[in-house]
């Protein structure tokens, strides 16, 4: 972005603020400047007036003009094509040294006076390149009243556009507002405390309305707002300040209409277009016109004029998406009638529709605006573009077309606390106050005299939240003033949950190592065919891969199993007799929903054959139960009833669910037979956890507990009782006896052995349970324990018939 002191102080006084001062301000409240250059034009080029154009006697291409200077008419032999009579231009005089217009010379041009092909020349009508000044044209420059009042034989350099400071500035992406020069003004304004100007254009010099002449229909539901006047041009001169100003600062397109638009939206940072009312595909004829404001194929807001071919036909032309694009104008000749039309979409929203669009067709400088966040002040803007077109000879319209979908305000609740703990310094409520009313934000006070609520400007669209608000009062409070202070770094616990969940499962992999296993690692995908062969449940044909890598691996894993199943197999077959191992990793439901499990599986023996144990330790359901107890916790099982039973790896009587506080978190079973005759295995046991239950029950804490000093006591009772009644479900019935009867001395109890006797119906078993007893008050006699059994008993032969075996 590229400012001069001249368009700033169409804004804002700045003539008492020093330079550097101003340069050091706008680097530290964020607009860097990256560079800083003096315009000044050489001594003795002066204001002239050609009086005269005569064509030269020897030359073709070379005129004789009689100019005057004030005090003198000079003879000046001129090759400029556009040279006239009655033109304003700069002059050369005698003694000038003007800046060599080759970019290979370091050289100056010294102006003396001459004699060109026979005739003298006192001095030379210069082009802008001639003295300093960035190419407007081909021939001479052409000066003019918006500069100043032209004064012959005054110099240029005492003209103020001819003496000013040019500043670049780099513009961070979030700073849409100064793009422009009334953004920049404003931010300057904040930082010395002035006023910036408004814009009052001159009442419109036509009786016309603009609703006589246009008619604006927006269809559908719009996000952008856009308003338009009607202007008629009568000459097609740019002034010279502007054409100027635009070729400074890198915007000078040398197309009358386009430069005043892009000199209107420089200032502003409001983006326009103008539409000729004479042009076919804006009016049928070239004094009605019909804009529709709809969406077009892409989704992107646009412009349409409607276009009438017969009394029941209508065409719509594509003027303009709201923007992306800026309507191209074709050469005609004036007096001329324009459409002007100033417009405003969201940042965000023109952002998004366009990210994944092809952006050939679009005008880079409108969507750069646009995309960055142009000014959605249109009536401003609007009074900006007519000011500018004031200048030359126009007749304005009355009245206004105006489309507008105004945002809801952002309000952002702060406190004056936080907004000192970010800085890092004291600043008192007063100061911060001011400094955001100065930024144009609104404030709202409440009941809370460190509450309040802010509400950035509308041209703000980077201010989001209270960060931001804390960042704009550094901005201004300036960060030069924050107290340093020394880095204290303190250790922080890092106990969020994924790190928690990190250090659960290193904890099971330890005590699974410590215990034998071994852990293993595979692929996430498997075999679809396998899967349902072994009676898994597999994925929703929807949720399917479409890309497999290999036809062996097609679909994910429902189960950690079949895998571990496989390595089982593997280190058989290379002469491994005992093969412990376990894996922890994502297995995937039919709706591919993630779900970490962990699982165990061990074959042949729990102790390989080695002394004193030749024929080794064989494994058995509760050897292999009690070493998952000692890596995830004590747990119970339940019974599996094989009606339920759809994975063929599980045994249909040897199995169990892992049940924990009556949750239950995974299976364990031994192998079925056919799979593992299938396999050529003997003895084989696993088990499959849900690691998110399991460790929503485990707790990772020690915690000292009270313990009895008073001994234990020992006590079996055998009862005779129906086969099919689980131990679970007398276990049920005996703590429900214990909740009861609030009996507290019993610590445990477990079954200790199954017989059955020929005595016995066939039935009937015996059940012979252990109970454990204890006291914290007293060493308990034996009429305590037998009260207790005696209850129990009652219940159990209530219950389930169940009689004491003596």
């Amino acid at each position: 972005m590229i400012i001069t002191n001249e368009v700033l102080s169409q804004f804002i006084q700045i003539d008492e603020i020093d330079k550097e001062i101003l340069a050091k301000t706008l680097n530290n409240i964020g607009l860097e400047v990256e560079g800083q250059y003096h315009i000044k034009i050489p001594k003795k080029v002066v204001v002239a007036k050609v009086l005269k154009k005569s064509q030269h006697p020897n030359a073709d291409k070379l005129s004789i003009c009689e100019v005057d200077i004030g005090k003198e008419v000079l003879q000046i032999v001129c090759g400029a094509r556009n040279v006239n009579a009655n033109q304003f231009v700069a002059l050369a005089l005698d003694g000038a040294i003007l800046p060599s217009v080759k970019s290979d010379s370091k050289d100056d041009v010294v102006i003396s006076n001459s004699e060109i092909r026979g005739v003298k020349s006192c001095g030379m009508i210069c082009s802008s390149t001639e003295i300093g000044l960035p190419k407007i044209n081909d021939g001479i420059m052409e000066l003019d009243s918006s500069i100043g009042e032209l004064i012959l034989g005054k110099e240029l350099c005492e003209y103020p556009f001819f003496n000013q400071f040019v500043m670049e500035l780099s513009i961070t992406p979030n700073r849409g507002d100064c793009l422009s020069v009334l953004g920049v003004a404003r931010d300057i304004a904040s930082v010395f405390n002035l006023i910036v100007k408004n814009i009052i254009p001159r009442e419109p010099s036509t009786a016309l309305g603009v609703g006589r002449f246009l008619q604006v229909v927006p269809n559908g539901d719009l996000r952008s707002s856009l308003m338009y006047r009607i202007v008629q041009i009568k000459e097609s001169y740019t002034p010279l300040f502007i054409s100027l100003t635009l070729a400074i600062v890198g915007r000078y397109k040398d197309d009358f209409v386009a430069d005043m638009l892009e000199y209107a939206s420089y200032m502003s940072g409001v983006i326009f277009n103008a539409y000729p009312m004479d042009s076919k595909h804006i009016s049928h004829n070239a004094t009605e016109a019909k804009l529709i404001i709809k969406k077009n194929e892409d989704d992107l807001e646009s412009v349409y004029s409607e276009i009438k071919k017969d009394t029941n036909l209508c065409d719509l032309h594509l003027l303009n998406i709201i923007g992306a694009t800026s309507y191209s104008q074709e050469t005609h000749d004036y007096p001329r009638t324009f459409i002007l039309e100033a417009s405003f979409i969201d940042a965000e929203e023109i952002a998004s529709k366009v990210y994944d669009k092809d952006k050939s067709g679009f005008d880079d400088n409108v969507l750069h605006r646009s995309t960055h966040g142009s000014n959605p002040d249109l009536e401003l803007g609007m009074n900006v573009l007519c000011s500018t077109l004031n200048l030359l000879d126009v007749a304005l319209y009355s009245g206004t077309h105006e489309i507008s979908r105004g945002a809801e305000p952002i309000n952002i609740q702060v406190t004056f606390s936080y907004i000192c703990d970010c800085i890092g310094n004291e600043i008192s409520k007063e100061e911060i106050a001011f400094i955001l009313k100065r930024l144009n934000f609104k404030i709202q006070a409440t009941c809370d005299d460190n509450f309040f609520i802010v509400q950035p400007p509308s041209f703000r669209n980077d201010i989001k939240n209270s960060q931001d608000v804390v960042e704009e009062v550094l901005r201004l409070y300036g960060i030069d003033k924050v107290v340093p202070k020394n880095l204290i770094i303190s250790p922080i616990k890092q106990d969020n949950s994924a790190y928690v969940e990190y250090l659960h499962i290193r904890d099971l992999r330890k005590k699974a190592l410590s215990h034998g296993y071994m852990e293993c690692i595979h692929y996430i995908f498997d075999n679809l065919t396998k899967l349902k062969e072994l009676g898994f449940e597999t994925l929703n044909p929807s949720k399917d891969l479409l890309n497999p890598i290999t036809i062996e691996l097609n679909t994910l894993r429902p189960s950690l199993l079949p895998h571990l199943l496989e390595s089982v197999i593997k280190n058989k077959q290379l002469g491994y007799e005992v093969v412990k191992l376990f894996e922890i990793g994502y297995v995937y439901d039919s709706n591919r929903e993630p779900l970490l499990r962990l699982a165990f599986m061990i074959s042949d023996y729990e102790i390989s054959p080695s002394y004193p144990n030749p024929k080794g330790i064989n494994l058995s359901f509760y050897s292999f139960a009690r070493q998952i107890s000692s890596i995830i916790g004590n747990f119970s099982c339940t019974n599996v009833s094989p009606l339920f039973i759809t994975n063929k790896l599980i045994h249909p009587y040897q199995s169990g669910n892992i049940v924990k506080d009556d949750i239950s978190l995974g299976i364990i079973s031994k192998l079925n037979p056919n799979i593992a005759k299938q396999y050529k295995l003997d003895c084989v046991f696993f088990c499959e956890i849900d690691v998110k239950a399991l460790f929503a029950k485990i707790n990772h804490h020690n915690k000292a507990r009270e313990f009895s000093r008073f001994q234990v006591n020992k006590r079996d009772i055998t009862i005779v009782i129906d086969k099919s009644i689980s131990f679970n479900a007398i276990r049920k019935e005996i703590d429900n006896v214990i909740s009861q009867h609030n009996i507290t001395i019993i610590k445990a109890l477990y079954p200790l052995d199954v017989f059955e006797h020929l005595g016995f119906d066939s039935h009937l078993h015996a059940l012979s349970i252990r109970f454990i007893f204890q006291s914290m008050l007293e060493t308990l006699n034996e009429s305590q324990m037998q009260d207790v059994l005696d209850k129990i008993l009652d219940a159990l032969k209530n219950k389930f018939r169940a009689e004491l075996r003596l």
